[in-house]
């Protein structure tokens, strides 16, 4: 018989949507059950609906690229890596929404396949102008044209206008046309992923990563472009005190204190900090090597070919110590 847990969801989270994609896990272990007296109360970044002290397990589920904060819960899952953060009561969030045995790539017996079709070069789909990302974007542009449907360099209609079915349908739909896809992340820093990385390699289009630098620790490098081997990036102590001190915090993004001038002020101070150390990072990087490499490979069939067979994760399979499975079981004995 399985173990009862009642809970609770808020701010920001709901019961079915994170019994979906965050206890997902824990199916064969628990009977959840939506409590308005709950043992367990979990809660999202997206609002002020944060529990007060009570008979309950507080739990904060920070699924966003702030610090967690132990002021409101007594467990917290996050992005930052749990190096960073060195407490026993804190897991990273590496799988948020999503099954990491989608990744797991069977063994391809038609490379050649493939690659025929692959009938374009690369992709760029953004749509916020980020300084680095579009330099990068100008300086493979003119090796050979790279298509942006997005708002951020755009040189070609909107994909979504162009396919009606729902927007992940459309977007692998595009990618998988694409020999290399540009996953540069927004911000580079320790823990965090998105989706860039992971839809690049669900539609066989082979990323050009630049973001997290612990990346392959995960991933396997061999099955992409690991854009920081080919890098010179500025890295200084105040480069590195700037990173620490400008992530945003969970009091930046709450509606609560979004408003006072204080808050307005750090938010400001933190933003001004996180653009000078992308900017100081980059300052005179040369991307000639990176470029080097992708036409390399765009030239090299056989090359090419050597990481399309390649699995995309580490011994291809889902490491279960990044799992959250376990923190979640340490958790819900507690009571």
């Amino acid at each position: 018989m399985l173990k009862t847990v009642n809970i609770k969801f808020q701010n920001g989270l709901d019961f079915e949507t994170a019994k979906a994609e965050i206890l997902n896990e824990l199916d064969d272990v628990f009977d959840f059950r939506e409590s308005s007296q709950p043992d367990f109360i979990v809660f999202g970044p997206y609002g002020n609906d944060i529990p007060q002290k009570g008979n309950y397990t507080r739990i904060g589920y920070f699924c966003e690229n702030v610090k967690p904060d132990f002021n409101c819960c007594e467990y917290a899952f996050g992005i930052s890596r749990e190096e960073t953060i060195n407490q026993e009561n804190y897991k990273r969030i590496q799988w948020h929404g999503f099954d990491p045995k989608s990744l797991v790539k069977p063994i391809i017996t038609d490379a050649e396949g493939i690659l025929k079709n692959k009938s374009k070069f690369c992709n760029f789909l953004y749509s916020n102008p980020v300084p680095y990302r579009e330099a990068f974007f100008k300086a493979l542009n003119k090796y050979k044209k790279v298509d942006a449907p997005g708002k951020s360099m755009n040189n070609m209609p909107e994909i979504y206008q162009l396919n009606q079915t729902d927007k992940w349908t459309a977007k692998r739909s595009f990618l998988q046309q694409y020999k290399f896809t540009i996953a540069f992340e927004n911000d580079l820093f320790p823990g965090y992923q998105t989706e860039k990385l992971y839809d690049a390699m669900l539609a066989g289009s082979i990323p050009i990563y630049l973001g997290d630098p612990y990346i392959g620790d995960i991933f396997n490098t061999k099955s992409f472009i690991h854009a920081r081997e080919y890098l010179q990036l500025n890295q200084t102590p105040f480069i590195n005190w700037v990173e620490k001190n400008c992530q945003q915090d969970f009091e930046d993004i709450r509606p609560e204190f979004y408003h006072s001038p204080y808050h307005r002020f750090k938010r400001h101070l933190k933003m001004r900090g996180r653009n000078i150390k992308m900017k100081l990072s980059f300052n005179k990087t040369d991307f000639s090597d990176l470029i080097d490499k992708i036409i390399e490979l765009d030239k090299n069939q056989d090359l090419y070919l050597q990481y399309v067979v390649q699995p995309w994760l580490n011994n291809n399979m889902a490491k279960e110590v990044i799992s959250t499975k376990n923190q979640w079981i340490k958790i819900f004995n507690s009571k």
